[in-house]
């Protein structure tokens, strides 16, 4: 009978049962083997073509270019800046200095 083999813990449980692998997730071991497994790829992500920022900015610049004939204009006080990093728009306060990524 093949045994389960625990990717994050690189080891084989004893016992592979639906009830073992279920104790095994829960136990403290597993849970700091999961994090150091994926925390080596945390940055690359968050910060990567695929990023959570990048993906919103990206769909709220798609939608943007799809309706900029309709786009009202900013509001008083606010002014439209280039992100050097993402080469996307954001939105600056001028008095208090507050930024935002969505119009």
């Amino acid at each position: 009978m093949p045994r389960f083999f625990d990717d994050y813990s690189n080891t084989y449980l004893t016992h592979d049962s639906a009830a073992g692998r279920k104790q095994q997730r829960r136990g403290w071991k597993f849970r700091e083997n999961f994090k150091l497994y994926y925390q080596k790829h945390l940055e690359e992500w968050r910060s990567g073509p695929m990023g959570l920022a990048s993906a919103q900015q990206d769909a709220s610049n798609s939608n943007n270019n799809n309706n900029s004939m309709m786009m009202a204009p900013l509001p008083d006080g606010w002014i439209e800046e280039d992100d050097g990093a993402t080469h996307k728009k954001y939105y600056t306060h001028e008095k208090t200095g507050e930024r935002s990524w969505v119009r």
